[in-house]
């Protein structure tokens, strides 16, 4: 009892006086919702893998935290590994274009564009979600006849996925939302009419809640 005490009071204390480095380096061990909740409740910055900025793990730089580029499901671990020693090698990426050219002779393939764009980690580029995933056997076909093609290939410009279908992808591939939640358009109609979030709940009070069904199990017995 007294060792988990000690242990339950240096996690407060680092809780409460080192935010950034705490929870970085608890959720590379878990990401609860609770934990995710408890970042926003505080007014910390959570962003996605961006491959200019991510590591292999959860970070925390310059007052927000990144999420790591181990954290996407489906990307190759050994692309993994090469986008971050190629950046730190040589530099951030300066656009799409340099980014291919530079992982050029490495094991990146289409899969790993789709994912990597699911993820966010190439919303800097200056290409919506939707054209990157849509272009992204092109480039890699590109890429592999050299940078001359490369730099010649025009990339379609098509409409972005909707806000929901971006949002199923993020949670596909990173087991959370990153760039909002599918109730942000009707936030302030909520709070205007007065529902009860989860956490102001108390007993024995009849209340109205806003909530939204995102899957449904059917049992038989």
């Amino acid at each position: 009892a007294v060792a988990y005490s000690k242990l339950a009071f240096e996690m407060a204390y680092l809780k409460i006086y080192f935010p950034l480095e705490f929870f970085s380096v608890l959720l590379n061990y878990d990401t609860k919702n609770s934990y995710l909740q408890d970042i926003k409740n505080k007014g910390i910055k959570l962003l996605g893998p961006d491959i200019n900025h991510a590591e292999r793990g959860f970070i925390s730089d310059k007052g927000v935290i990144y999420v790591g580029l181990g954290k996407i499901k489906g990307l190759n671990r050994k692309v993994m590994d090469e986008i971050v020693k190629e950046r730190n090698s040589h530099g951030l990426f300066s656009g799409l274009t340099d980014f291919l050219q530079r992982m050029a002779g490495s094991d990146i393939g289409e899969s790993d564009i789709v994912q990597l764009t699911y993820a966010g980690s190439l919303d800097h580029f200056g290409y919506n979600r939707q054209e990157l995933k849509t272009n992204a056997a092109s480039l890699i076909t590109a890429m592999e006849f050299g940078g001359s093609l490369l730099s010649e290939t025009k990339i379609s410009a098509i409409g972005e996925m909707s806000l929901l279908d971006r949002l199923a992808h993020e949670k596909e591939v990173l087991g959370f939302t990153i760039s909002g939640h599918p109730i942000d358009s009707l936030r302030k109609e909520i709070v205007k009419k007065g529902y009860t979030q989860i956490n102001d709940l108390k007993a024995d009070q009849i209340v109205k809640m806003a909530v939204m069904i995102d899957s449904i199990r059917t049992t038989r017995d």
